[in-house]
């Protein structure tokens, strides 16, 4: 097969979910498959670096640049595959060319629908904008992958003329970067964070409305209340600010715990295992989540979590975290209480993470790409 990936968000500075994703496929891609040649389309020159990577194991791995000044997916990128057709076309930004060549096979990867939490989805002009695209690409590609069977089953309601069979469910996976680090590292980064000696648990991910920071802060508090033998534990909130993030940063003043809770900002990947490692748990109560990659990483570092209970995490953590109503203060005070007052076995969570693999995504994805070019 000749096969296309769509690489415009690899180049992005500060890559967060979807060009994490798509730079870990492309790796693993490269790793496990020496039979099919590749063709990356970027809009501009790349690190050398990345490919560099990329050829070492693989030489079938090529980039192309395409110039667009406006509308790259609907231009010029639609204009290459149009002029010099791939076999498949893999794409995991939620969008594919509106015109497109017959020669060749397109495959969309949704990550999930939770624009409908995003600031401007009340507004029905800015909601057909959003939706448009995603809609377009559901509809028209000749497969789709979903992160998980939640976000398959979101796909579905909408009722966007897609078959349950056109839709595969492909797990992302978690890099071996990620595992339970010893006790000095843990210590350089409680330095570098001036965390001190005190207890914390850990939540990452770009504040915004959807992750519900508010509600686990006001439990958070209520669990200190309640609980002052824990007075010095902290709450420590990895990630950049999102749209509409301030009720989250101004609920620890709210409810009187600001010294409990520190916002650390975007944080380096390199420090993210021992602030994992270093945890009495994870905690992410969001309302939705397409995956629930962050649940996955604290797993494979060996640390337990209070998550919300919602099908995505679920679907990752299976009966290991401690589950909590999202919308339930109570409910996610007990969770905090529990994870704070019970031990727990690092291996069952290292062992579940196992099931987990970026080179498993990376060979159904393959797989799928090969379905799709199968499909009459």
């Amino acid at each position: 097969m000749k096969i296309g990936l769509n690489g415009q968000r690899i180049l992005t500075q500060n890559p967060a979910g979807p060009e994490l994703y798509t730079i870990n496929l492309f790796k693993s891609l490269a790793k496990i498959d020496s039979e099919n040649d590749y063709l990356v389309y970027l809009d501009r020159e790349p690190d050398k670096d990345f490919f560099e990577e990329l050829r070492a194991g693989n030489t079938k791995f090529n980039y192309k640049v395409v110039s667009c000044e406006r509308m790259w997916t609907q231009y010029g990128l639609a204009r290459e595959i149009i002029k010099n057709p791939v076999d498949v076309f893999f794409t995991a930004v939620h969008t594919i060319p509106m015109i497109k060549s017959s020669r060749t096979k397109f495959v969309a990867m949704i990550h999930g629908l939770e624009y409908r939490y995003s600031k401007n989805y009340k507004n029905p002009i800015n909601r057909f904008k959003i939706e448009r695209p995603i809609k377009y690409a559901v509809k028209n590609s000749d497969k789709i992958i979903a992160p998980s069977q939640a976000t398959k089953d979101e796909i579905l309601k909408r009722d966007w003329g897609v078959s349950e069979e056109n839709i595969d469910v492909v797990y992302e996976g978690v890099s071996d970067f990620f595992y339970k680090r010893d006790e000095n590292e843990i210590e350089k980064v409680r330095e570098k964070y001036e965390i001190g000696n005190d207890f914390y648990l850990f939540f990452i991910s770009t504040i915004q409305p959807r992750k519900n920071l508010p509600n686990l802060i006001r439990a958070f508090s209520q669990f200190l209340r309640e609980n002052p033998e824990h007075k010095n534990t902290k709450l420590l909130v990895a990630g950049k600010k999102g749209w509409d993030c301030e009720e989250s940063l101004e609920a620890p003043i709210k409810y009187g715990i600001e010294e409990n809770v520190k916002f650390l900002g975007r944080v380096p990947t390199e420090d993210l295992p021992g602030l994992f490692s270093g945890s009495r748990g994870y905690t992410n109560v969001s309302f939705e989540e397409g995956f629930g990659l962050p649940l996955l990483e604290s797993m494979a570092c060996g640390v337990p979590s209070v998550v919300s209970d919602i099908p995505a995490h679920r679907e990752v953590g299976g009966n290991l975290p401690i589950y909590a109503d999202p919308n339930n203060i109570e409910n996610i005070k007990d969770g905090i209480f529990e994870i704070m007052n019970n031990t727990y076995n690092p291996n069952d969570f290292i062992e579940r993470s196992k099931l987990f693999s970026w080179e498993k995504t990376a060979q159904y994805t393959l797989d799928v790409l090969k379905k799709a070019i199968e499909k009459i």
